[in-house]
């Protein structure tokens, strides 16, 4: 409670300070600065839903209250549906894919694009502006292996096995300490261990993390049928 309360508190009161700021003195304000203080508004309110909704889905998929629903999917296809949904501040980074042709995974789609979602916006917070972010996936056996690497100051190693705990920043908190290291991927390992996956990190090198996760191979058929142009 002390956590969430903490996660809270600051953004909500940002909201409230900027909309009081508008109320009071909103007509002195050039259109530059009232725009500045609407994104403020909007991008704190936007982390306040996200946080809500993470917290959400970790309760009902820890309580066995998310209904799942599996289908065989292609990777680059969910790749690129979660890349549609990270925020604006992506164009600060550079973002590249490399997914592996015709890669099938058994997995619930929606959880797993906010799986994508989730440890991109991670790097996205702690890497400097023009850092590189890397999203890799091929099959290794009856698995399929994604890898989201960054070129950013990395994770201490001693703060490595609690990333996936629910709200543990550890010590290298950045300086926008209302975004708590955790709660993102606690939820991204509660969706793994439904899909009876695995999630891990690591170091890049030269430098920067890598976050891995995997999933069960699906294989599908392409009846002959399909592919016959008179049909």
């Amino acid at each position: 409670l002390r956590a969430i309360s903490h996660d809270l508190r600051t953004p909500l009161t940002a909201i409230s300070g900027n909309a009081n700021n508008l109320m009071a003195n909103g007509d002195s304000f050039d259109e530059e600065t009232r725009r500045q203080i609407y994104t403020d508004i909007y991008d704190d309110s936007m982390w306040l839903i996200n946080l809500v909704e993470n917290l959400l889905s970790v309760t009902r998929l820890e309580e066995g209250k998310m209904n799942l629903s599996f289908t065989a999917e292609l990777m680059d296809e969910v790749v690129a549906e979660a890349l549609r949904h990270i925020n604006r501040k992506k164009i600060e980074h550079v973002i590249t894919t490399d997914i592996e042709d015709f890669l099938f995974a058994r997995m619930d789609a929606r959880l797993i694009v906010q799986v994508i979602i989730n440890i991109v916006e991670n790097a996205i917070k702690y890497t400097p502006p023009g850092s590189h972010i890397r999203i890799a996936a091929d099959r290794e056996g009856d698995r399929v292996r994604v890898r989201i690497s960054d070129d950013g100051p990395g994770i201490p190693d001693e703060v490595k096995p609690r990333v996936f705990d629910m709200f543990y920043t550890g010590t290298n908190r950045i300086a926008d300490s209302r975004r708590s290291l955790g709660l993102g991927l606690a939820l991204c390992k509660s969706i793994l261990d439904a899909h009876r996956g695995e999630i891990s990190v690591s170091d890049n090198v030269p430098g920067g993390s890598v976050f891995t996760f995997t999933l069960p191979v699906s294989e599908v058929t392409i009846h002959e049928s399909t592919l016959d142009p008179g049909r």
